[in-house]
Parts: C-alpha cells; sequence; structure tokens
C-alpha cells in the first residue's frame, strides 16, 4: 500500500506544524532522517538516548518495535487500538499481518496523542462520521466490541480511540456549552474518557478505584491530568482526564511526549526498566528536580500495589523550546499483579523497594535518603485516611477492604 517516504511532523504549542523528516523502509530495515530546516531551528532531538540530531540516516532497533523508532512507535495504539485497526483493516479485504509499520502510521495519520503526526494519510473508508453520538452510546459500544459482541461502529470507535492504551477509551472534546463531541476538528477542551468492563479486574468500579487514587496522589503533592467522573448511567461512571499534551486557548497547540518505552527502546508488555534507571535517565534529560518527582512516584505506585508499571506508564513533556519534564502522572490505580511483581523493577527487586535501592535513587536525584523517607512518611499519611475517600466516592465495601488491607501490608514491608 505504502511505497513512498512517510513525512513526521511536529504540531507546535500554538497550534503550527513544522516538518521533523522523513521515514523510509527498505529490505534492510526502517530508516529516519532529520530534516535540515528543523535541525538549524531546534535545539534538541525528539528522542534523545536514541536519535541523534543530526541529518544522517538512522536506521531502527529490530526489536522491541517491529522494526520501528521507539518514538515513533508511542504514536501507535496498543491492545484496543490495534485490535480496532485489524478490524478495520480485515473489513476491507486487507490481512493485518501483510500491513508494515509506516502504513499504520500513515493511517493513524494525525489521530496521535503527542505533537507528531504523519502526512501522507492511509485512507480506507470514505465516511466523514457527520452522523454524532453520545459519549454514552459510543461507550457502550466500544464496551461491547471490547468484550467480543462485534459492532458496526469499529470505524467510529477508532476515529473516537486514537493511539495508545491497552483498554477501551473514548478521545473527545469539551465544548464551550459543555457537551461533548467526538469530532477531531472540534475546539474546546481535550481529554480522554476511561471506560469499563466486566472483563477488568475491578469490573465497572475501575474507574471509581482509578478516581480514588488520582484523588491520593494529588493529595501526596503528586501532578496527575485534571480528572473527573463521568457518568455513564446505570449507576456506571468512567474516568475523564484532560489530555496534557494539548496546550493553547483553545487546545489546538501540542506538547511533544515520549514514553520511557519510547525513549528507551524498552519493550512494555513485559519487565523491561527498573527505576533506577528511570530516575537516571530523567535527571540526565529534565534535571533533580524532576528525578525527585519520580521518586516520590515510585513509592506511591509501590504502596497503592500499582504494579503495572511498565515503560508506556511513563512519559516526558517536551516545550517548543526544547525543555523536558516529567508528564503528569497518569494510569494510577491499584493493580496487584497475579505473580505479585511490579513491571519496574527497585534496582533488580521486583517486588519491595530495598532501603538500597532508595538510597541509589536519591543519590542519582541529588537528595538524601532522609528525604526519601519524608515523602514515604506523607504518602502514608495521606494513605491512612483512604476510607474516607473511598467511602465517598462510592466504592463497594469488599473492594474498598481489600485494597486497604494490601496497603497495610505494604506498609510492613517498606522498611527505609
Amino acid at each position: 500500500m505504502l511505497n513512498h517516504k512517510l513525512l513526521v511532523k511536529r504540531r507546535l504549542s500554538d497550534g503550527s506544524s513544522i516538518n521533523i523528516g522523513e521515514l523510509a523502509e527498505n529490505n534492510q530495515g526502517i530508516f529516519f532522517q532529520y530534516n535540515e530546516h528543523y535541525l538549524e531551528h531546534y535545539a534538541t532531538s525528539i528522542a534523545p538516548f536514541t536519535l541523534e540530531f543530526n541529518d544522517g540516516l538512522q536506521k531502527a532497533p529490530l526489536t522491541p518495535h517491529k522494526k520501528l523508532h521507539g518514538v515513533f512507535a508511542d504514536s501507535l495504539p496498543d491492545g484496543w487500538g490495534l485490535y480496532l485497526m485489524d478490524r478495520i483493516f480485515r473489513k476491507n479485504d486487507i490481512n493485518p499481518k501483510t500491513v508494515s509499520q509506516l502504513e499504520r502510521l500513515s493511517y493513524i495519520g494525525s489521530n496521535c496523542l503527542g505533537a507528531l503526526y504523519y502526512e501522507p494519510e492511509l485512507h480506507l473508508t470514505e465516511q466523514e462520521f457527520e452522523q454524532s453520538y453520545t459519549i454514552q452510546k459510543l461507550g457502550q459500544q466500544a464496551v461491547e466490541e471490547f468484550e467480543g459482541v462485534e459492532t458496526e461502529f469499529v470505524e467510529h470507535l477508532m476515529n473516537a480511540g486514537g493511539s495508545g492504551g491497552a483498554r477501551p477509551k473514548i478521545n473527545a472534546t469539551i465544548l464551550a456549552d459543555g457537551t461533548y463531541t467526538t469530532k477531531r476538528d472540534a475546539v474546546g477542551k481535550h481529554c480522554i474518557i476511561k471506560l469499563t468492563s466486566e472483563k477488568f479486574d475491578l469490573k465497572h468500579e475501575e474507574s471509581l478505584v482509578e478516581f480514588c487514587c488520582m484523588q491520593l496522589a494529588n493529595a501526596c503533592g503528586i501532578e496527575t491530568p485534571v480528572f473527573d467522573l463521568f457518568d455513564a448511567g446505570s449507576g456506571r461512571y468512567w474516568l475523564r482526564q484532560d489530555r496534557f499534551d494539548c496546550v493553547g486557548s483553545n487546545s489546538n497547540g501540542r506538547l511533544h511526549m515520549i514514553s520511557a518505552s519510547g525513549l528507551l527502546d524498552a519493550p512494555f508488555r513485559e519487565p523491561s526498566l527498573d527505576y533506577v534507571d528511570l530516575v537516571k535517565a530523567t535527571q540526565v534529560m529534565c534535571g533533580a528536580k524532576e528525578a525527585e518527582k519520580l521518586i516520590k512516584r515510585a513509592l506511591f505506585n509501590y504502596l497503592i500495589s500499582n504494579q503495572d508499571d511498565h515503560a508506556k506508564n511513563f512519559a516526558f513533556l517536551c516545550s517548543d523550546n526544547g525543555d523536558w519534564t516529567l508528564s503528569p502522572f497518569y494510569d494510577v490505580i491499584y493493580s496487584p499483579s497475579p505473580y505479585g511483581q511490579h513491571m519496574t523493577s527497585f534496582d533488580g527487586n521486583g517486588v519491595v523497594p530495598s532501603k538500597n535501592s532508595l538510597d541509589v535513587m536519591a543519590r542519582h536525584a541529588g537528595i538524601k535518603l532522609k528525604a526519601v523517607r519524608q515523602m514515604a512518611d506523607e504518602i502514608l499519611a495521606v494513605l491512612s485516611n483512604a476510607q474516607a475517600i473511598f467511602s465517598n466516592a462510592g466504592l463497594t465495601k469488599s473492594t474498598a477492604n481489600e485494597i486497604l488491607k494490601v496497603f497495610e501490608q505494604r506498609k510492613k514491608q517498606l522498611d527505609i
């Protein structure tokens, strides 16, 4: 389908765009080359650890992103979006196994999270999506599709689903009158609505639990996206959060975003990272203050048993002038692994951070272990009041008690 180069473009914070470079593929692999104008006018690489900031041809590694550079692999969907994409390919008599990574990027086009987008776009249908459906209707169709009931709404779901994430969600825009739309060019506040399913471990309480965990994180002084609960009807709620990559008065500007997976070419479907390495990378790219914030997030993930802390659940944002910061904390939820291990380990230990591992992290962030103890004390003080937050959110007693029990176990295991 794709027999030409793919332009990589970047939307800036004011809504304007610039050509970053080109992607091309031959029988040796996929190659990227920066645009000379971009090199002259911008100060840093879009992937500081894996892409050299020069005009040379740069070949992508074979793994872990199927011959694609990690920063561009971030633009492609994960489980849910990939499933929808493959459904659409099959609907158009295309075997998904024959579709290249560049063809997938071309199909995603401008429907990406972050500032990067790709031209020319590959259009498989001429559907204009003029008919408007409520978020509740689209959400219900998405959940049914996720649970195994095929829907004719698949193109609408792909248009609203965007890229990123293993579980079903909807990208929407809140208009000036407070109503929602899924039209891509709508002017308003861009947000993500995370759906729930009976197939989740927490079933339809998942959004309520994540809502509570984000409240607890905020109470600890950890920045998250702006969030609230969206009433899905029938006594169910979905988590709604602002898109932190969207900036400007009409949210038409973008900040470049890269996940730890994209930054370090790290796989995210299996354990591949260590918090020590993440702190080191954050310190190098963003500075000591941001590295210190990451330590606090590591402690919080441990104490609330967020063991789904894989390489795509950490991200970094870049301003137009090349300044990098940690993104707000996202996918913050009680999610114990059946293996009892964190996806991101603590200096090699996937179960519990040792005093030594926290000391190593502290030194890389330029702080003392005493400061890490203070972080832990602050988080524990906030978690001691979690019962009230769970009650206010309407969690069932059994779910609340299960989480509180794990809090207590983790508190006893932590020795710093």
